[in-house]
């Protein structure tokens, strides 16, 4: 693990549990999603979030940023509660998000506008981060005209524009074909390492939660709980050879496996159950 930038926010989640209404309406009660989460964040860490279909990762990214309310538990930042949106915690999603109406330029500097900036900054640090993610060429365009992984590296610009100290991600390449997102998830290292920024990413492919992470959260079957936090004692920087090729790389990511695969294999055997439903 790198070592983190003090300036970088620790992220405490503690007790977290979540309940969704049973379909069927009436009687019909509710549903655990989250039960009982407990995590710490390190001050700059990047942690991705695995775990089987409806285990809650979704709405645990979404109650760290303040989008949902969890039932029971907190979620602290350096210390203080959080219950509101606040622009220290950025979220990018898997759709992108854009309005299609609008520029890229507009897009990106459309929360800096809300937060009152001028034009003229808003204008300036939208370029700024376009450059960074190698969309300045194409400030003018709208969205239509760009393909998946551009609108998701305007996605991300967007969110980096604000300068987040913490950044949530919910299966944001999840969308784009497996070449644009090998450049991406090297785009998105490069654009973290150094910056000091909390990185929470969630996802469901075992080789993108090894190879962008510091430790990898692995999520119980429904209800959703903390099953293992493994570290991923990889050296930095990560796009200059090839990790996956490593012992190290092999051996979390057959780790992670042994004990997804379980889940997964009792899923099958015993049906989903009522308790996956409205999580993700």
């Amino acid at each position: 693990m790198r070592d983190p930038e003090p300036a970088a926010p620790k992220i405490r989640v503690d007790g977290v549990a979540k309940f969704f209404e049973k379909g069927g309406g009436g009687d019909a009660g509710q549903v655990r999603a989250l039960d009982g989460v407990d995590l710490d964040i390190a001050p700059g860490e990047f942690l991705t979030v695995i775990g089987p279909s409806g285990c809650g990762k979704t709405t645990l990214l979404r109650i760290i940023a303040s989008l949902t309310d969890p039932d029971a538990g907190r979620v602290l930042v350096d210390g203080k509660a959080v219950d509101s949106p606040s622009p220290e915690r950025a979220m990018v999603f898997q759709s992108f998000g854009l309005f299609p109406w609008k520029t890229v330029l507009d897009n990106v500097r459309f929360p800096l506008r809300v937060r009152k900036a001028p034009l003229s900054e808003a204008t300036e640090t939208a370029m700024e981060f376009l450059g960074k993610v190698g969309l300045a060429d194409f400030a003018h365009s709208h969205p239509h005209q760009l393909s998946g992984g551009m609108q998701q590296r305007v996605g991300l610009a967007r969110a980096l524009a604000t300068d987040p100290d913490i950044l949530l991600m919910d299966e944001p390449f999840g969308a784009i074909d497996a070449q644009t997102r090998e450049l991406m998830q090297e785009e998105l290292m490069r654009l973290w390492q150094g910056s000091g920024k909390t990185v929470v990413f969630v996802t469901h492919d075992l080789d993108e939660a090894v190879l962008l992470a510091d430790r990898v959260l692995l999520l119980s079957r429904s209800p959703g709980t903390v099953r293992a936090l493994i570290p991923v004692d990889l050296p930095r920087p990560r796009w200059d050879y090839d990790v996956r090729a490593l012992p190290g790389f092999t051996d979390i990511r057959a780790r992670l496996w042994s004990m997804l695969r379980d889940d997964l294999v009792f899923a099958e055997s015993h049906g989903p159950g009522p308790a996956t439903a409205g999580a993700r």
